[in-house]
């Protein structure tokens, strides 16, 4: 059965929702969800396992850890869902511009040049 043609399906344009700020807004929740996670890991039940493997998250869905930290460690209440959003809207907009970094563990060894084999010590 398909819907209907005035479903919102067939007009994005009304609902103003476009992939990349469907996205956008997806990886924000993300962001807020792992925030709030590690600050009851770290801060509320020092727990150093749990806080260990939610980083480990956050580098696998390779998420910018300075997002992270900022949201972490700016002070807010980690209960007040509106204030991190307001916060992380405003680090999305001071860092919209500058590229990435480019040195994160997956480029660490590119184009890195060898030493050569006889240069190494044999122990």
């Amino acid at each position: 059965m398909t819907a209907p043609s005035s479903s919102c399906t067939h007009q994005s344009w009304r609902s103003g929702v476009t992939s990349a700020n469907f996205s956008a807004r997806k990886q924000q929740a993300l962001v807020l969800l792992l925030t709030q996670q590690l600050m009851d890991a770290q801060f509320a039940r020092a727990d150093q396992a749990g806080s260990d493997r939610l980083w480990q998250e956050v580098g696998a869905l390779e998420i910018d850890v300075d997002r992270i930290l900022h949201l972490l460690y700016g002070g807010l209440d980690g209960s007040n869902r509106a204030d991190l959003i307001a916060a992380d809207e405003a680090w999305l907009q001071s860092h919209s511009t500058s590229e990435p970094r480019g040195w994160g563990l997956r480029y660490l060894h590119l184009n890195r040049r060898r030493r050569p084999a006889g240069a190494l010590s044999p122990a």
